[in-house]
């Protein structure tokens, strides 16, 4: 495949959904740095973007911002910058990973809630409540996964049921999300029968384009869909596209990009 046909492509992927350049950012340097003393440099980095339809302009915008809120180093090297995460940013890269490129949380990992507020408690006052992996259901039950943080005064059940109606699956995930990633499997999946190479940065800048999409949804929720819902929602269809594209499409060692 010609390399134009394949920058097309990854200009196809980039536009599957919002592209904030910082968050791009986040996604490239923790994909392709495995240990906490790699290092990228600057003309790489923008290379890589560039095929995302990131200019250097806006790259040095997000790469300060990212300086200013603790996640990235920058050294000098003669004329030339290298990026490193900082400690912070490797922590934080690390604490997600199995997220990214982990399989589907199962049940006997973490079990599901249904947990049910006391009737003086204002609907406002209940989802504020709850924690943080969890969605509301009606105005005082919602579904937790743990039960950790759940207050000693709520009735608190392990939910076991997987018949979960329909307008429970819309409160686990939101139509909007399930559109996303729909649109996400639907631009990926043909890229898996077409003659790619297997190696080289425009593959490299593909690999990324599909991973920021797919970081930038799965970062939305946590385990609770894929506990209730199993493989029955669209973001468990997408993961197994997204994670065959990403063994297919192989991390680039950052020695290659040099």
């Amino acid at each position: 495949m010609e390399p134009t046909e394949l920058q097309q492509i990854i200009a196809r992927v980039a536009s599957v959904g919002p592209i904030k350049v910082w968050s791009v950012v986040v996604s490239v340097l923790g994909d392709l740095m495995q240990s906490a003393d790699d290092t990228l440099g600057a003309s790489q980095l923008d290379a890589l973007v560039a095929p995302m339809g990131i200019n250097n302009q806006a790259l040095r915008v997000a790469v300060h911002r990212l300086r200013n809120d603790g996640w990235v180093d920058t050294q000098r090297q003669g004329r030339r910058s290298r990026y490193q995460l900082t400690a912070r940013g490797w922590a934080e890269t690390e604490r997600v990973r199995p997220d990214i490129y982990g399989a589907a949380p199962q049940p006997n990992g973490k079990c599901v809630f249904l947990a049910v507020g006391p009737p003086h408690l204002a609907a406002p006052d209940f989802a504020a409540q709850l924690p943080k992996d969890s969605v509301v259901l009606t105005s005082r039950s919602g579904l937790v996964a743990g039960r950790d943080g759940i207050p000693l005064d709520w009735l608190c059940a392990p939910y076991e049921d997987r018949s979960m109606p329909d307008w429970g699956k819309a409160a686990v995930v939101p139509e909007s999300l399930a559109r996303e990633y729909e649109a996400l499997r639907a631009i990926v999946e043909p890229l898996l029968s077409l003659p790619m190479p297997s190696e080289g940065l425009e593959c490299a800048a593909l690999r990324l384009a599909v991973l920021h999409h797919w970081r930038r949804l799965r970062l939305r929720h946590g385990a609770l869909p894929d506990l209730v819902l199993g493989e029955d929602w669209a973001g468990a269809r997408c993961r197994l596209v997204v994670l065959e594209a990403l063994s297919r499409f192989a991390r680039p060692e950052l020695s290659a990009l040099e």
